[in-house]
């Protein structure tokens, strides 16, 4: 019987790596545990379908348990599963583009707002103006809806970012200013109707 060094749930990215790669398979699991639900909203930021959003994740993972083993650790954890994830939920969108897909224009599932469920008006609005909100996203150039999705979605640090981009912090910034400029004029005319 193989001793296999126990693996606790507060273990550090880096000390979890280190288990993987040392072949103790409940590493990779407490991984999972800790990103799946950051890692699957990044992917419903692209592709707006919960089911696609799913899929990319759980082939992001079968990825990375094959790459983790080369993972040299010189960034964060967490930024290269991002660009795994990012890069696989590109690739699925250009997919169905080239194959003349119809975009699924469904908003992800949530739980109604207790204080609307007597406003079907209200809850009108609002889907509509999270479509709205998705399509002035998806219109941003790739480097701009990154740092959006990062900084919005994920909370990340402006330090993050750019050790996640490979860019400068000053870069992020800049990026960010023009993309909440460019959203707030896509969005403007909504958020005037929707008050």
């Amino acid at each position: 019987m193989i001793d296999r060094p126990v693996v606790r749930d507060e273990a550090s990215d880096g000390e979890l790596v280190t288990a993987f790669q040392g072949g103790s398979e409940p590493a990779f699991v407490v991984i999972v545990n800790r990103y799946k639900h950051r890692l699957t909203r990044v992917a419903l930021s692209v592709v707006h379908n919960e089911e696609d959003a799913l899929d990319i994740v759980q082939d992001a993972f079968i990825k990375v348990y094959h790459s983790l083993p080369r993972f040299r650790q010189t960034s964060a954890l967490y930024t290269w599963l991002y660009r795994v994830v990012m890069n696989r939920a590109i690739d699925v969108v250009r997919h169905k583009k080239r194959a003349l897909m119809e975009p699924v224009d469904e908003p992800p599932a949530e739980l109604p707002d207790p204080s609307d469920t007597n406003r079907p008006d209200r809850a009108a609005l609002r889907a509509e103006l999270r479509e709205h909100i998705f399509a002035a996203v998806d219109k941003l150039p790739r480097k701009h809806r990154e740092v959006v999705l990062l900084r919005e979605v994920e909370g990340l640090s402006y330090k993050e970012i750019a050790d996640s981009l490979g860019c400068s912090e000053g870069t992020v910034m800049s990026r960010l200013f023009y993309a909440r400029e460019r959203l707030r004029q896509d969005l403007e005319p909504y958020l005037k109707g929707a008050l």
